[in-house]
């Protein structure tokens, strides 16, 4: 079943995001080749529709409205589907941020599709993903009509500019409707700008550190090396051992140091797709079959309340 190709834009501080001309590599490889259409919603954005359309050669609607200048669930849906419901067959990617895993479920109801989150990668018509902390991989064949799906960030490499004349730009004026809920405002996160972001070396702790008193030796592994920092997985941030803004699970982020070392992290793909263009990822862990050890360059099986302690000493004789 041939599905006409839509990526759902993201803006952040009002720049067109990676992973936007992420999605658009990333339907290019589903559509053969073609190019995708593309839903930029907002208030006041003819100039970021002007830049997709330079950048990218594809078709843009450009869906405006003063109830959406800032995200809301149920406005973007609407608007959205304003556009996409006119078609029998469609396909709706979304970057799987946590503005497309809150929109991407409810826009599948509201289109009556099929509904398929964190996508890795497509064969054909077959989309590929990981299920069990990345024990496992799914391959699913949609038989809906129409599908929305999340890709992850870092799936694709970001779509470059070609020698191809910009794509055309369709305004659509976007129906406001009564809903359930009121933006009061956004509030941005205290850590935005957190070292982790910039750092060359990363050492990030999951469960596997045991107590939070061993965060210690990580901590001391990370000061050895210059530029670098402390990163987390989200279990221990959500138990308050690390802060938040160590962290880039399920927020669309990505990190890309060049020596990433993991040490009791399972390998959830969700954590995983955050570090996929780390130059040299090496991990620690007493599970042989972990699932972090199958993107590793260099595994080692070994308790690191253990192994960290003769490294750190072999690595001060140097």
């Amino acid at each position: 079943m041939d599905r006409e190709a839509f990526i759902v834009a993201e803006l952040q501080q009002g720049r067109i995001t990676q992973e936007t001309l992420e999605l658009v590599s990333f339907a290019r490889g589903y559509a053969g080749g073609r190019l995708p259409a593309v839903l930029l919603t907002g208030r006041n954005i003819g100039e970021q529709a002007a830049e997709l359309s330079e950048k990218t050669g594809c078709a843009i609607y450009q869906i405006q409205g003063d109830h959406l200048e800032v995200y809301s669930l149920e406005a973007y849906c609407a608007a959205i589907a304003e556009v996409v419901s006119e078609r029998p067959s469609a396909l709706v990617i979304l970057p799987h941020s946590s503005m497309g895993s809150d929109l991407a479920p409810r826009l599948a109801v509201k289109m009556e599709a099929a509904c398929i989150t964190a996508v890795e990668t497509v064969q054909g018509k077959t989309f590929i993903r990981s299920v069990c902390s990345g024990r496992y991989t799914a391959e699913i064949v949609p038989i809906a009509q129409s599908v929305v799906i999340t890709v992850l960030p870092g799936a694709c490499p970001p779509h470059t500019p070609e020698s191809c004349p910009p794509g055309p730009i369709t305004k659509v004026q976007a129906t406001p409707r009564p809903g359930r809920t009121r933006i009061l405002g956004i509030k941005e996160p205290l850590h935005r700008d957190s070292a982790v972001k910039e750092a060359e070396v990363i050492v990030s702790a999951g469960r596997g550190v045991g107590k939070k008193e061993n965060l210690s030796l990580i901590r001391e592994l990370a000061a050895f090396f210059p530029h670098s920092a402390v990163g987390a997985s989200r279990p221990l941030c959500d138990m308050g051992w690390l802060e938040y803004g160590r962290m880039w699970e399920s927020t669309g982020q990505t990190v890309t140091p060049k020596l990433y070392i993991a040490c009791g992290i399972s390998g959830a793909i969700q954590h995983v797709a955050g570090i996929r263009g780390a130059q040299l990822v090496v991990a620690i862990n007493t599970d042989p079959e972990a699932a972090i050890f199958r993107i590793s360059h260099f595994c080692i099986v070994e308790d690191l309340t253990t192994f960290i302690p003769v490294l750190l000493e072999e690595l001060k004789k140097g």
